[in-house]
C-alpha cells in the first residue's frame, strides 16, 4: 500500500512509522487514521520485524490530535459513533500490536495525539515535548482511556479534568516516559533502544507483551474501552450543553482559531 499521511520504512528488524503532516501539526484526519491502521497491519504481517518506532516529522508537534479542519463534521449520531469507533479501534490496534512499540516524541502531543505518544511500550521524548488531554475544555473525551493504566489517580484526574499539559521533565518524573533527550536526538535514541530490544527472539518479546496486556485486560482495560466509546459518542453528539453549544457556534461562525481561543482563555492563569 502507498501512504501519503504516514511513512513506513525499515531498519533491519525495526519498522519506523512516521506521521508525515508537519504543516498540519501531524493532526489525525480520517486518511491518517486509516493509513496508520493499514501500516499496523502491514507490520504485523512481516515476521522479520520485532519492534516499531512511531515518530513524527517536525519539531513543533508530535501530533495535535484529531484534525478539526480538513474532515467534515459528522452530520448525525450514526456518523459521530462511526468516527469515534474508527479512531478508538486504530489506537487499540496499536495498543495490542504484537510487536514492541517505542514512541519518539518531539513537540506537543495533544488529545488523540497524546494517546499516540503514550501508547508505546516505551517512550523517548525531546526536552521540549509536552503531553496533554485538553478535550474537557470543549466538552468531549479522550478517544482512548489510557492514563489510568499509565499513571496515578491524582495526576490522571488533573490532566483529564483541567486539560493542562505536563512537560517532558515532569512526564519523566511521573513515569509517563522512559527517557528525555535533546530534541534533535529523539529519533536516534528511539532507534538505538529498538535495536537493543530486537536482540531478543520475536516469540519471547511477543510473549512478554501478551502477558502484560492479559494482566491489563484482567484489570478491565478492554471492557472499559468499549464503555468509554459509547460515552465518547454521547458527549461528541451532545446538544443543550451551553458551554459546548457556544463553542460549536464560535467555530462555525469564526473558525478554528477563534474556537481554540474561546476554549482555552478561561484556563489561563491571570
Amino acid at each position: 500500500m502507498s501512504y501519503e499521511d504516514v511513512r513506513l520504512e525499515h531498519d533491519g528488524q525495526v519498522a519506523i512509522l512516521t506521521l508525515a503532516r508537519p504543516k498540519a501539526l501531524n493532526a489525525l484526519r480520517a486518511q491518517t487514521v486509516n493509513e496508520l491502521s493499514a501500516a499496523i497491519d502491514e507490520i504485523e504481517a512481516d515476521r522479520t520485524i520485532k519492534a516499531v518506532v512511531l515518530g513524527a516529522e517536525g519539531n513543533r508537534a508530535f501530533s495535535s490530535g484529531i484534525d478539526l479542519v480538513n474532515d467534515p463534521s459528522p452530520a448525525n449520531t450514526v456518523e459521530t459513533d462511526y468516527i469515534a469507533q474508527r479512531n478508538a479501534k486504530m489506537l487499540e490496534k496499536l495498543w495490542y500490536m504484537d510487536r514492541v512499540v517505542i514512541t519518539a516524541v518531539k513537540g506537543v502531543a495533544l488529545a488523540a495525539g497524546c494517546n499516540l505518544a503514550l501508547i508505546g511500550d516505551l517512550t523517548v521524548c525531546g526536552e521540549n515535548a509536552s503531553f496533554g488531554e485538553p478535550e474537557i475544555r470543549h466538552g468531549t473525551l479522550s478517544p482512548l482511556l489510557l492514563l489510568p493504566w499509565l499513571t496515578h489517580f491524582k495526576l490522571m484526574n488533573h490532566m483529564y479534568l483541567t486539560g493542562d499539559s505536563v512537560d517532558a521533565r515532569e512526564a519523566h518524573r511521573l513515569g509517563l516516559v522512559n527517557t528525555v533527550v535533546p530534541d534533535d536526538e529523539v529519533d536516534a535514541a528511539a532507534l538505538r533502544l529498538a535495536q537493543r530490544i530486537v536482540n531478543a527472539p520475536l516469540l519471547t518479546l511477543q510473549t512478554v507483551k501478551r502477558s502484560v496486556r492479559m494482566m491489563q485486560d484482567m484489570q478491565g482495560f478492554r471492557g472499559l474501552q468499549m464503555g468509554h466509546r459509547f460515552a465518547d459518542t454521547l458527549v461528541l453528539d451532545s446538544t443543550g450543553v451551553p458551554e459546548r453549544d457556544n463553542l460549536r457556534a464560535i467555530r462555525a461562525e469564526h473558525g478554528l482559531k477563534a474556537f481554540l481561543e474561546a476554549r482555552d482563555a478561561p484556563y489561563r492563569e491571570a
